[in-house]
Order: C-alpha cells, then structure tokens, then sequence
C-alpha cells in the first residue's frame, strides 16, 4: 500500500470517528410507530415532549404528545421509558432531565449574633456576646458552587472572671470585677459554598477569613484597698490598641440554609452557622523570656437577604 493510499486511508477512519462521535451527541426519541427522531430535548411536561432538531439546534421548538412516545436515549446515555408507570417517569424527569436553573451573582447584607473568646495563653477569659453587620457577594462557578466574598464589622472579646490580687509595687490590695475586653475589626471573608441540592436551598462552606483592628478597649470596675484601709473604687476603660496588632487571620466554616421570598424565587432570606479560628497570636507585646500568645475564637448565626444581580436566579 503506497503512501498516499495510507493517508487516504487514515483520513477516512478519522472521518468515521469523527461522525460516530457526532452522531452519538444527541438525543433519540423512539415513537411507538418504530420511528426514531435525533433531538436535542429541551423539556418534559404532563402531556407533551419538546425538542429541537439536530440538525437545527437554533431552530424551532417542535412538540409530540407523550402518548406517541415509547422512549427517550439522551447524549449520555440516560434513558426513560414512557411505557413505566407515570410516578417512575416523573421522578426520572426532576433528576435527569430537567435542565438546571441559570444562577446569577447576588449581592446580600446580613446580620450576626453569637459568641466570641480569646484562647492561648490568657487566663480567666470566658465567653461574651459577639455581633457582626456586613455585606456579601457570590459568585456561581458550577452548579452547585459559588464563591462567597463577604466584608464584616465585627465585635468580638472576652469576658474575665473576678480577680483579687495584691499590688506588688505599693501592696495594695485590687479587686477587679464586670472585666472584659471589647475588640472592633474590619472583617473580609472568603469561601467556596457548596450546595446541597439542585435548588440550591442548603449549603455546606468553607474558606479563610482576615480582619484588621480598629478598637480595643478593657472595661470594668476596680476597687483598690491601700495599706492604710482606705478604699477607692470604680469604673475604668484602658485602650489596647498597642497591646494588640492589627490583624488576625484564620479559617471559617459553616452551615446554612435560603428560603425564595418571592413568588418568582429572586430574593433569598438567607440563615446560617459559621465558627471561626484564628490562627495567628494578635498580642504586640515582647516580654522577655515569655513567649506569650493570644488568638481569635468565635461563631455567629446569620440571618440575612440575598438579591440577584440578573433577572433570574
């Protein structure tokens, strides 16, 4: 076999491959008469079957009544059977066969409440209420993916039990009572949502967090008993700005759930619980010989209002 016969030769199989390949990319509608019809499916309802044909993906829509149709081979080889029951039938279509609705970024704000404490190597630190107030946006990367960006204010600390101690430079004795330590931040969230169902009402997320310091402040009431008995007491406020450095950073996680508002399903109320754990020690402090720690911990439950940014979602 001479050169330019192998080529010939090699071309025709690619040509056969090619169009065994093009020819297996569609949709088979088989009617009970024995007829077959190469479709590209568009949808099921009760009482009709609607598809375009191959041959004419921008053509029109053409209908057959689903009495006239035995079965259905779709491109992936996906098959319903007319000649089931209709409940087998109808189920096999909300699983298979019903394309996904297009989903569009979303712009929401929402609200949190919950709890927040530092951990490391502070002692007595107990937990008090932490609130957040932000903005969200998300980003569709699959069906049932979606990029979360989010910025937050955030009010985190901890509460410290009662402490009596006595002061070594002058031996009087503090009683410190109501303490706590409110820290403000600027909180900016990334994390992948993962959907739960094709509807997408439930989500399971993961990402990471950072948050940049705007105010830390240390409240409560003293009361101070020198040597001789006399007794100050009263409230105090110490800022720790310089205490504390001026970004955390850690990882977030969490559950959630979106409930459509409207009778179209544009708007979502959207709920949640999201844990967060720092990774980094936010003291600014040197104490020799000491290497001393303190980190983020908190979770919050969200409730908020996601709006599409197209018409549908």
């Amino acid at each position: 076999m001479g050169i330019a016969m192998k080529t010939r030769f090699t071309f025709l199989i690619l040509i056969l491959l090619l169009t065994a390949t093009a020819a297996g990319a569609q949709d088979i509608i088989f009617k009970r008469t024995g007829k077959e019809i190469q479709a590209i499916v568009v949808d099921i309802s009760p009482g009709v079957v609607k598809y375009k044909k191959f041959d004419n993906k921008n053509g029109p829509v053409f209908s057959i009544a689903r009495e006239q149709v035995e079965k259905i081979i779709y491109e992936n080889g996906k098959t319903i059977d007319f000649t089931k029951p209709e409940r087998d039938i109808e189920e096999h279509e909300q699983e298979n066969i019903l394309p996904p609705e297009k989903t569009s970024p979303t712009l929401g704000w929402h609200l949190g409440i919950g709890a927040s404490n530092l951990y490391g190597d502070i002692e007595g630190s107990k937990m008090q209420t932490a609130s957040a107030i932000g903005v969200s946006f998300t980003l569709p990367v699959g069906r049932k993916n979606t990029l979360l960006f989010e910025a937050d204010i955030l009010s985190l600390g901890c509460t410290f039990e009662d402490m009596d101690y006595i002061d070594h430079r002058d031996s009087s004795r503090v009683v410190i009572t109501n303490a706590s330590e409110d820290l403000g931040y600027i909180g900016l969230v990334v994390m992948d949502r993962y959907f739960l169902n094709e509807k997408r009402n439930y989500f399971l997320e993961g990402g990471i967090y950072g948050s940049f310091l705007m105010d830390a402040t240390m409240l409560g009431d003293a009361e101070i008993t020198d040597t001789t008995g006399m007794i100050i007491s009263g409230s105090f406020e110490d800022k720790l700005l310089d205490f504390y450095s001026s970004f955390d950073f850690g990882l977030a996680g969490g559950i959630g759930g979106r409930i459509p508002i409207d009778k179209n399903g544009k708007w979502h109320i959207s709920a949640g619980a999201r844990f967060y754990y720092g990774l980094v020690n936010i003291t600014n402090i040197d104490i020799p010989g000491l290497d001393y720690k303190e980190s983020n911990i908190y979770g919050l439950i969200f409730v908020g209002v996601d709006i599409p940014t197209r018409s549908k979602q």
